[in-house]
């Protein structure tokens, strides 16, 4: 790897991931490492496309593969290289590619690495110091390792849906695939870890990332007070075991087309008399019960109408800085124009834009974290499916233009 403290270098420069990761997970675990120097080769076919590459947004009536803004949301400064895996053909130009690459990462069910011919046995043979990453539902060995699953389903298996939603309602998902989006994290944690080592020892190594595993970590202290009380906990809504009032709150509309909300959390003795002074609450700030958590939890039906009976006289933003001005946790409860419009990310650079042949141009996001030295630049466009891929068969793998034509039409590059 490039040295970080090398004027105009990035610290994954020279280090090449093969890519046949596909949805959320895997996808974004490389290409966060691809805004910070890394070559990417992001492995796809159209004989068994992305999933995202299907999905939306897109520009009306498009229905192209390369139309998804949700798969160039993840796949931004990689290449695309068509190889129909399906063909026998398909593990040869892999194990080419492989062949020239520091880390090869997946997502598919256990098994099909193998079946292939592509598990880390066999490319470890091909590049012995070579990282794999591979990312699973539920990781390579189990009961359950080849149960099949998705974002609404892990949510359901690790737990996740038994405390959303309110007590007395059928349990109910998070709106958005939660779980991919920590796995994510767990996957470059675990790909930086074996980069590590390799650098001190020479040597490579498999990492077996289980997305289930990685999404218990949301529960808080749940399972932890399962294991040890054998206590359950259950759906609050927006309600906490230990502090109070806590809730989302209606506010006056201020002008935006309709009935905003804010988000208001009492955590001590200290803000609690804080917000009652504010209120006028003279009631509340005498009452021996209200003085102590354990007694305004008892209490939170009563609060929390006299709570929203404040809010509901001022709009949401009014609210918002009347209460973060005296020290109280408290902000709008935004919808996703609100997050794209957010000032505090504006002021971070945190929405970047792309323009891209068939979708046009859209905002997407940056990384979350900024490195001093080597902040990472701008990424190139999300790829068109196997835009690049004249550049890997030939200048990677080594083919001849001949062999890369026919391999076009033997189907492998597909």
């Amino acid at each position: 790897m490039a040295s970080s403290n090398v004027p105009g270098a990035h610290v994954f420069d020279g280090v090449r991931i093969a890519d046949f990761a596909w949805v959320g997970v895997g996808p974004n675990a490389t290409m966060q490492m691809a805004f910070h120097g890394a070559e990417v080769i992001r492995v796809e076919s159209s004989n068994r496309p992305d999933t995202f590459r299907n999905g939306g947004p897109r520009p009306p009536g498009v229905n192209s593969l390369d139309a998804s803004a949700y798969f160039a949301k993840f796949n931004r400064g990689k290449r695309s290289v068509a190889i129909n895996l399906a063909h026998p053909r398909g593990a040869e130009v892999a194990t080419r590619l492989i062949a020239t690459a520091d880390i090869v990462t997946e997502s598919f069910a256990p098994g099909f690495m193998q079946r292939i011919g592509l598990s880390y046995e066999d490319v470890r043979k091909i590049k012995p110091d070579v990282i794999m990453c591979s990312m699973s539902m539920e990781g390579q060995t189990g009961p359950h390792a080849g149960f099949r699953g998705f974002g609404l389903t892990l949510q359901a298996t690790a737990g996740v849906t038994g405390v959303t939603g309110w007590p007395d309602r059928n349990p109910v998902g998070t709106g958005v695939a939660y779980t991919d989006w920590v796995a994510t994290h767990l996957g470059i944690i675990g790909i930086l870890s074996a980069l590590d080592h390799r650098r001190r020892t020479g040597e490579g190594q498999y990492i077996d990332l289980s997305q289930l595993e990685a999404s218990t970590l949301v529960l808080d202290a749940g399972v932890i007070d399962a294991a040890n009380t054998g206590r359950v906990a259950q759906p609050l809504g927006n309600r906490d075991l230990r502090h109070a009032p806590q809730g989302v709150y209606a506010c006056a509309d201020d002008h935006t087309g309709g009935d905003r909300w804010v988000a208001i959390a009492i955590t001590n003795d200290d803000q609690w008399h804080r917000l009652a002074l504010l209120m006028d609450r003279q009631d509340w700030i005498e009452s021996d019960e209200l003085c102590h958590a354990a007694g305004r939890l008892a209490a939170q039906d009563a609060l929390d109408e006299g709570v929203e009976r404040w809010t509901s006289t001022q709009t949401v933003s009014e609210v918002e800085q009347i209460l973060q001005a005296i020290g109280i946790p408290a902000h709008r409860a935004s919808n996703v124009r609100d997050a794209h419009e957010d000032p505090q990310l504006a002021h971070r650079n945190h929405w970047w834009t792309s323009d891209h042949p068939v979708i046009g141009t859209m905002s997407y996001e940056s990384p979350a974290w900024r490195l001093s030295d080597t902040p990472p630049p701008m990424p190139r466009r999300s790829p068109l499916l196997g835009e690049d891929s004249e550049y890997v068969y030939r200048e990677l793998c080594g083919y001849s233009e001949e062999e890369f034509k026919q391999l076009i039409v033997e189907g492998v590059v597909e």
